[in-house]
């Protein structure tokens, strides 16, 4: 626990993807207020090659949406610094991609599971 998965459009660079990756579980361990345990974390990317952005020329279109599951308990401020700061990096790779007449959608969403059902174990 957490999970972040990230779902994007196949023109994004897997050397880009495992990046963002790495970063949230660093921005997870700079939130202390958080509690988060990053050698619990586990992420996952999902590419799409089919995929529709609004109205855009798809050619020059792209998204990124992720997705950070947390057992319930933490605060608003919490986890909307959580998704800020997620985004804020997102975007920086982004713009240093040099995609400059490109079109990228951005979103974070973290979502609260409940600490009453989810069930986890690690066998060594």
């Amino acid at each position: 626990m957490p999970h972040v998965i990230i779902e994007h459009s196949a023109n994004f660079p897997k050397n880009s993807i495992q990046e963002i990756q790495t970063e949230i579980q660093k921005i997870m361990a700079s939130i202390t207020e958080g509690n988060f345990d990053p050698d619990q974390c586990r992420c996952r990317s999902i590419s799409f090659d089919e995929y529709l952005v609004g109205f855009a020329n798809q050619s020059n279109a792209s998204f990124i949406h992720i997705s950070i599951k947390l057992l319930s308990g933490r605060s608003v401020e919490v986890r909307k610094k959580l998704a800020a700061k997620s985004r804020d990096f997102v975007e920086k790779i982004f713009n240093e991609l040099g995609l400059k007449n490109n079109r990228c959608d951005i979103s974070v969403d973290v979502i609260e599971m409940d600490r009453e059902t989810y069930q986890k174990i690690r066998i060594s």
